[in-house]
């Protein structure tokens, strides 16, 4: 809910007095007195919380279907386990898989991949990060925190601190059929899929719920900033809540053995 700003009380309060002089001639006394209350009242509110802007996300709950963008979809469950098909977790990590039913209800196919936008890794859960320049640099056997042209055995620069790293980027979701473990590309109009999003969780996560939040999706017509036309482009959070997780590790199981 978006609400004015204001200066701060003093304001408000002249604000309010003028608005009442300038209607207060076709007032009868008690709509003066009336006037003058909401004036009162306007004049002692914390500004601060008519200043706020903030949106609300909506609650996602296992079982309920929203609308995103191009799709109706429903979560289903969350789980964790070993092997999913061809997709093997590194050791000390294991598979999270997010169930999720989904109608196209456009007229046209949709990539699977806008289905992913609109569904972002769960933060705080250890999902294992996406390889970073750094880690790529390490395999290469380059030091990306060292200077070009410093002195062997000299002090790192202040950019190489670990502390001053951003936050590494966690992946989009691996999309599969839950019916063959097929990989999906498009989701075509009219059609109901089950799909798991899945991405690699560390075993450190114990925890026995995911925090899922769903994009809102915007329709672009024209874009401003490049060449592409005619795409949905994620948004705020529209949707956000914790998923009952599911502990499967002690097995191997397709998806759709995930009950």
């Amino acid at each position: 809910m978006k609400h004015a700003r204001n200066g701060g009380p003093d304001i408000a309060f002249r604000v309010g007095r003028r608005v009442v002089s300038a209607v207060a001639d076709d007032m009868s006394t008690m709509q003066r007195v009336g006037a003058g209350v909401v004036a009162a009242l306007v004049a002692v509110t914390p500004f601060g919380a008519w200043s706020k802007v903030e949106a609300q996300a909506d609650p996602v709950v296992a079982g309920a279907a929203i609308e995103v963008g191009p799709f109706d979809l429903t979560v289903v469950r969350a789980v964790k386990t070993g092997d999913l098909g061809y997709l093997t977790p590194a050791p000390g990590n294991h598979m999270l898989a997010l169930v999720v039913d989904v109608t196209n209800t456009s007229d046209v196919p949709e990539y699977s991949s806008t289905l992913g936008s609109a569904i972002p890794a769960p933060k705080g859960v250890d999902v294992v990060p996406q390889e970073s320049l750094t880690d790529l640099a390490a395999d290469l056997g380059t030091d990306l925190g060292t200077d070009a042209g410093a002195e062997p055995g000299a002090e790192p620069s202040a950019s190489a601190s670990p502390e001053a790293r951003e936050a590494p980027e966690l992946p989009p979701a691996t999309i599969v059929n839950v019916a063959d473990a097929t990989t999906v590309r498009i989701l075509n109009p009219g059609v109901t899929y089950q799909v798991a999003l899945i991405w690699q969780q560390s075993d450190e996560f114990t925890g026995d719920e995911i925090p899922v939040e769903v994009v809102g999706l915007d329709w672009i017509d024209e874009s401003r900033l490049t060449l592409d036309n005619g795409y949905w482009l994620p948004a705020d959070v529209a949707f956000q809540g914790d998923i009952p997780l599911k502990d499967n590790t002690d097995r191997t199981a397709a998806p759709e053995d995930q009950q």
